[in-house]
């Protein structure tokens, strides 16, 4: 290794060199000479002491405004940009930006609140934090019609018409929509669906894919079938799963690095790769409890499974990892949630230390560090409640370098 990195350098040396005031001819503007000059097969000259070069150069001081701007804007939520907006008319022409909005989609991931609902009433928003997280309509009342939330992505919500199981993909914040194509396959009112949407700095058209593990009564087969946003169709994977009995899937799902993940009533779980379309299994803990009130999740950047258990009419929440979901830790909750509260739900993990649960009609975070406990939120449906986590991103479904506000989407 020393010797190519030394090869390396005597190549670079040789082919390319500093030159000298002496070296140059004819007139040439001052700044010219401000710092050396790298010129191709010259002779080689004695290096330049570069700190006595660089004062030379002519360097503004940054103004707190540009630091906030270039370096903790793009950080934070949308509703908190929102109220930032007003500041000044530079920082709502700032905030206003497709451009940041595309860049703030790329970096602000934080799980801000819970999108509820109950059977078939209008969503509603459980914020985790009132000042810094929201969206203007909560309940999604710009569909032309009533819809169900079925899953959320990094700031994208798929939701489904509950008139004609339509399925619609929406920003909450801008209240931006788009409604899918029929698929090709039944899919129905509980299908098991999952957005796929992974925001990074050169996907300008924020591309995303909605993916649904379709299954028929009495077959025990598994279909995948895929809409994709780049070509706005959907397509049926060449891929079927014949090892696993459909009929027990969630209709919920999960999505992480590539991989959809989706829990069965089998005692596996399913998952599907996107990039390869392979689909394999993962041991699901064993739960004595009833069906669904565990949850997938992701604890520092790992794939987990959150399993509350009952002992004694006490808590406990067995937090299982890996890919043989061998059990890695255990929380005590520290009082008497089971005859206080009923059931107890695992609803995921916020930042990897801050755990959301459901019990009964309250919805609470536990500290795991500080092992406390706060209430979040209290309302009424209890464990008929669908709870789908939402990042409060200013995501478009717009190209960011479309300024058309009259567009349809």
């Amino acid at each position: 290794m020393a010797d190519f990195e030394g090869n390396n350098r005597e190549t670079l040396e040789d082919d390319f060199c500093l030159l000298e005031d002496s070296d140059l001819e004819g007139d040439v503007d001052e700044r010219f000479y401000e710092l050396p000059i790298l010129s191709p097969k010259a002779k080689a000259k004695i290096p330049v002491d570069y700190n006595k070069a660089l004062k030379y150069v002519d360097r503004k001081e940054a103004g707190l405004e540009d630091v906030l701007r270039d370096h903790a804007l793009h950080l934070l939520p949308a509703k908190t940009l929102f109220r930032f907006k007003t500041v000044s008319r530079r920082w709502d022409h700032w905030i206003s930006s497709p451009l940041f909005a595309h860049r703030q989609t790329t970096y602000f991931k934080n799980v801000s609140g819970l999108f509820c609902q109950v059977a078939d009433h209008s969503p509603s928003f459980i914020s985790f934090n009132q000042d810094a997280y929201g969206m203007p309509d909560p309940s999604l009342s710009f569909f032309p019609e009533p819809v169900k939330v079925r899953s959320s992505c990094n700031g994208l919500v798929c939701c489904q018409g509950i008139e004609d199981d339509t399925y619609y993909i929406c920003s909450p914040v801008t209240k931006e929509w788009k409604k899918l194509p029929r698929p090709n396959l039944y899919h129905g009112a509980k299908a098991a669906v999952v957005l796929a949407f992974e925001p990074y700095l050169l996907n300008f058209n924020e591309s995303y894919e909605l993916v649904c593990a379709v299954t028929f009564p009495d077959y025990p087969v598994v279909y995948f079938e895929i809409y994709s946003s780049r070509s706005s169709s959907w397509r049926v994977s060449d891929t079927i799963c014949y090892e696993l009995d459909g009929s027990g899937l969630h209709d919920g799902g999960y999505y992480m690095k590539g991989v959809v993940y989706w829990e069965s009533s089998s005692g596996v779980i399913l998952a599907f790769g996107l990039r390869d379309e392979q689909y394999g299994f993962l041991p699901l803990p064993a739960n004595d409890e009833e069906y669904g009130n565990g949850a997938l999740a992701m604890k520092h950047g790992e794939l987990c499974y959150i399993q509350p258990r009952y002992q004694d009419n006490v808590c406990t929440i067995n937090i299982h990892g890996n890919m043989d979901m061998s059990l890695k830790s255990v929380i005590n909750l520290p009082y008497d949630a089971g005859s206080t509260f009923g059931v107890c739900r695992a609803l995921g993990f916020i930042n990897g230390d801050i755990l959301i649960l459901g019990l009964g009609t309250r919805v609470v975070s536990y500290h795991v560090k500080e092992q406390k406990v706060e209430l979040i939120s209290q309302h009424e449906g209890g464990a008929c409640t669908r709870y789908i986590p939402y990042v409060n991103s200013l995501v478009s479904l717009r190209h960011p370098l479309i300024r058309d506000k009259g567009l349809i989407v």
